[in-house]
């Protein structure tokens, strides 16, 4: 029966490490000039550019057979808004009520999280697509003229892969 438990348990540990590093094979590295920004995604990213009232935006999505990607960089310097010397608190709130619109939409839990002397914020939050419920973790970070959304979804009955795939994502950007 110990025998039983120690093989199973090595299945366990084997698998977990296999599926993470599945996670990651052959992801390729996208850098923004204009966004200031870089970052890995399984696949080259559909690029897209728009202008809302004097704020360009730069948006990168990607989307495979489990996961959504995304990136918004928006640059608010053509309306002069600098966060290193604005505080952002009404930026990001109103960017998570925006991101919480849909009448489904249950926010599950917002937290802080620091990269590179950054403090940005992270929510989690649930929906439903057609029939089934899909996960999104959304970070927000305030450099400069910019405000990035770095978000990833998934179908919730798949989490474990998102938070692998999360886990390569969110470790990949840099910021320039």
């Amino acid at each position: 029966m110990r025998n039983i438990k120690s093989k199973i348990l090595i299945f366990f540990v084997l698998f977990s490490i296999c599926s993470t590093i599945q996670a990651q094979i052959n992801w390729t590295r996208t850098q923004s000039e204009t966004s200031k920004i870089s970052f890995e995604l399984p696949e080259t990213p559909y690029i897209r550019n728009q202008e809302l009232n004097g704020i360009k935006s730069e948006v990168f999505s990607h989307r495979d057979a489990a996961n959504i990607y995304g990136i918004v960089a928006s640059d608010f310097s053509g309306i002069e808004v600098d966060f290193d010397h604005t505080d952002p608190s009404e930026y990001y709130r109103q960017m998570k009520e925006g991101s919480l619109l849909s009448s489904d939409a249950i926010l599950v839990s917002e937290q802080s999280v620091t990269y590179q002397r950054m403090l940005g914020k992270e929510i989690i939050y649930t929906m439903l697509v057609g029939k089934h419920e899909y996960t999104y973790i959304k970070r927000f970070f305030f450099r400069g003229h910019f405000i990035y959304q770095i978000t990833i979804g998934g179908p919730t009955r798949m989490k474990q892969l998102l938070l692998d795939k999360k886990q390569i994502f969110f470790n990949s950007i840099q910021f320039e």
